[in-house]
């Protein structure tokens, strides 16, 4: 079992920038290649939205992913096959986890410099891309993440309730003459 490093953000304007430019980048990428299959089908109206679905698939990996809620944490589940966790990217903000991973499409290494001809090969390069909403705020500086197996756990403490408002109520007094 490795241990995955966990980026906290208490303020999501802190990370903002970069984050937002990242999912700028992919969002641009799956739009050309949505636009590049529209093409392929001969620009026939009707289908755009598998076109954008299609394109997803093919620009981004979106592993499948489980979330479980407890009373103090929740617990997310990811299938990350091939990846170390050096290669893992794990973002914490009160609202959500963000899990990213750039990957490659390299012939293994133990076939690398044999001389053979890859006949087939289902492995990509599509960068793995994950944001998970969560339903309740989480304490940043309490999640851990830890790789296993091919498998993600993340964990995070709920953030403790808000104080409540105390409310003061002030009475109105005489005024002495």
């Amino acid at each position: 079992m490795s241990t995955v490093v966990v980026q906290k953000v208490r303020e999501p304007k802190e990370m903002a920038l970069p984050l937002f430019e990242e999912m700028e980048r992919l969002f641009a990428e799956v739009q050309d290649k949505a636009f590049e299959l529209f093409e392929k089908r001969g620009s026939a109206i009707g289908h755009e939205l598998d076109d954008w679905f299609r394109a997803e698939r093919e620009v981004l990996n979106v592993p499948p992913a489980e979330l479980i809620e407890k009373e103090n944490e929740f617990r997310l589940r990811m299938a990350t096959p091939g990846l170390d966790a050096k290669d893992l990217q794990v973002t914490a903000f009160p609202d959500a986890i963000i899990v990213q991973a750039e990957t490659s499409a390299e012939t293994s290494k133990d076939e690398q410099g044999q001389g053979g001809e890859v006949r087939i090969s289902e492995f990509s390069a599509r960068d793995l891309f994950r944001r998970v909403e969560l339903p309740a705020p989480i304490d940043v500086e309490k999640v851990t993440a830890t790789l296993d197996k091919g498998i993600l756990k993340v964990v995070a403490a709920k953030a403790e309730p808000a104080l409540k408002e105390k409310k003061v109520f002030v009475a109105a007094g005489r005024e002495a003459a």
